[in-house]
Order: structure tokens, then sequence, then C-alpha cells
């Protein structure tokens, strides 16, 4: 049997999710150019009222994954100013240096991650201490593809028309 790798069931999923959000925001801009609306009506769109926006869920998806990775390779991640959510380019950009980030982090860098302690902090009152494979299974993926699930579904809900196909490209090998 071969041992998987925490590279393996991590950097795969971050970056096929990152670049299928970005496929999405595509067709979200050109949904808003032919409905003739403001793309900022989408960014600033939520399914609830006490939920992010669409730019807050995809702030906090790509701080999962960059974070996540960083962690795993014993590295602080990068603050990314929060100036980059203000715009579609801006927010673009965030996505495109989230993946740069994961895919500069090799297996080699994860290599005894799984057993490593990770230390971090949910949030500005709870500190959290756990070996790399609980804090990847059980905190870091779960709340990575919370986000990137709830960005889907905002776009969903406001008529853009996508289908787990959109979602799950790249990362599952569909059938033709």
């Amino acid at each position: 049997m071969s041992k998987l790798s925490m590279h393996a069931i991590s950097a795969p999923i971050y970056v096929a999710l990152l670049n299928n959000l970005n496929a999405w925001l595509d067709k979200a801009e050109e949904y808003a150019k032919a409905k003739k609306f403001d793309m900022e009506v989408l960014l600033s769109a939520r399914l609830a009222p006490d939920m992010l926006p669409l730019r807050g869920q995809i702030h906090i998806a790509t701080a999962w994954a960059k974070n996540c990775q960083c962690r795993l390779a014993g590295q602080t991640p990068p603050d990314f100013a929060d100036a980059d959510l203000a715009t579609l380019e801006g927010i673009r950009g965030r996505i495109a240096r989230t993946i740069d980030i994961v895919k500069s982090i090799s297996a080699a860098d994860l290599e005894g991650s799984a057993e490593r302690v990770i230390n971090y902090n949910l949030g500005p009152e709870i500190k959290m201490s756990q070996p790399g494979v609980e804090y990847f299974t059980r905190v870091a993926l779960p709340n990575f593809y919370f986000h990137v699930t709830t960005a889907y579904d905002i776009l969903r809900h406001n008529g853009l028309q996508l289908g787990k196909q959109d979602f799950l490209a790249g990362a599952v090998e569909l059938p033709k």
C-alpha cells in the first residue's frame, strides 16, 4: 500500500478549486455584462444577512489555502492586504498569489508535516495546536471547502449558470 503525502492530498485540491473559482468569476463577469449590471452587485452579494459577501468568501478561502500550506511547511504565512478585495482585478490577483504560494511549497517541504504540531489562531482569542494531519483534515480543508462552496452558492443564487462540473473541474476527471 502506498503512503499518501500531505502534499498530494492538499496542493492539487487547493489549486484546482482556486482555478475553478477564477473560472466562475469569468462567467460572473460575462453574466453581469450580458444582464447590464455592475459586477460589484455580485461581489457584494451574500446568501444571508449574517454571512460574508462573495468577496469575503474568496478572502477566507484564499487565506485557508495559503495559510495551511505555509503552516504545514513550517513557514509563516504571508499577509495579504485587504485592499485587494475592493475590485475584481484585486480579487483575481489575490487568487493568483495564493495559487503561486501553494505551488511554491513542494512535497519535500511538507515531509513530516502530518505529525508536526501546527499552532494557529481561530479568530483573535482562540489558540489551537494540532498535529498537521488533524489541522488539515479537520480544520483547514473543511473551512476552505465551506468558503469555496459558499462562493459557488452565492453565484448560483444570483442567477449564474454553474453546475457540478464547474465545481469539480480539475479536481476530478469527469467522463466526457
